[in-house]
C-alpha cells in the first residue's frame, strides 16, 4: 500500500500528516512540527489555548503510524456520504443548522461503506434513484460533543441521481433545506460551509455536459 496522507480539521485548525511531497502540495502556509510533538499540539488545540498559527504539518514516511497516535486521542466515528449530481450537472447540498453541508451519516454496525453512503443520501434528502460511482476521498473532522472529543472519518462517494430529483429534507436531523446548485453558487461570498467540506468540494469536477452525466 502506498503512502497515506491525512488532512485533519480540528475546530479552526488543520493538521497535515504526510511525506514532504504531500506537504509541499498544500496551499496553506503551515508550521512544521516533529512527530513527537503531535500529542502535545492536540492537547493545546483541544484546550482553551488560542494558538497564533492555524496550519500545522508533520512530515513523515510513516503517516499511518502517526495517524494511529492521533486517533487514540479521540473517540472514532466512521461515517459515509455522497457527492451527488443530477442529470443537469448540479450538485446536491443540504442545509443543517444554518450551514451548507453534504449528506452523510454514521455507518451502522456491519454495514458496508457504500451502502451506508446511499442510505444516508436517501434518508437525508428523500432521493430514491441513485447510482453510486467511484469513491472520492476520506475526510477527517474533530469536534466536541456531549463532553468528549470525536474524530469523524467520512468516506465520500460520487453519485448520480436519475429521473425525478424531488427532494425532502430530513427535519428530525435538523436539515431544513435540500438544494441542487451549480458551481457558481459555491463561489458566492455568503456561501458558508465547514472547512472539511470546502476542501472536499474544491476537488470535485462538475460534469460539463448534462446528457453525458452517466458517463462520469
Amino acid at each position: 500500500m502506498g503512502q497515506q496522507n491525512y488532512k485533519i480539521f480540528i475546530n479552526h485548525y488543520t493538521l497535515f500528516i504526510g511525506n514532504s511531497a504531500f506537504l509541499k502540495q498544500q496551499k496553506e502556509k503551515m508550521v512544521l512540527f516533529p512527530a513527537t510533538e503531535l500529542k502535545g499540539l492536540i492537547a493545546k488545540i483541544t484546550s482553551s489555548t488560542e494558538l497564533k498559527d492555524h496550519y500545522f504539518g508533520f512530515e513523515t514516511n510513516e503517516s499511518l503510524k502517526l495517524y494511529e497516535v492521533l486517533k487514540k486521542q479521540f473517540k472514532l466515528i466512521k461515517a459515509a456520504g455522497g457527492i451527488v449530481f443530477n442529470e443537469l450537472g448540479q450538485l446536491l447540498l443540504i442545509k443543517r443548522l444554518g450551514i451548507w453541508d453534504l449528506p452523510k451519516g454514521k455507518i451502522e454496525k456491519g454495514e458496508a461503506q457504500r451502502r451506508a453512503a446511499l442510505r444516508e443520501v436517501h434518508e437525508e434528502c428523500g432521493l430514491h434513484f441513485l447510482g453510486l460511482l467511484d469513491k472520492i476521498d476520506n475526510t477527517y473532522h474533530v469536534y466536541f460533543l456531549k463532553g468528549r472529543w470525536i474524530l469523524k472519518k467520512t468516506a465520500w462517494y460520487k453519485m448520480i441521481a436519475w429521473g425525478n430529483n424531488e427532494t425532502k429534507p430530513q427535519l428530525e436531523e435538523d436539515i431544513t433545506e435540500v438544494r441542487w446548485v451549480d458551481k457558481a453558487f459555491l463561489k458566492q461570498p455568503d456561501f458558508e460551509t465547514y472547512d472539511s467540506i470546502k476542501a472536499l468540494i474544491e476537488k470535485i469536477e462538475f460534469p460539463k455536459v448534462s446528457k453525458q452525466a452517466h458517463l462520469f
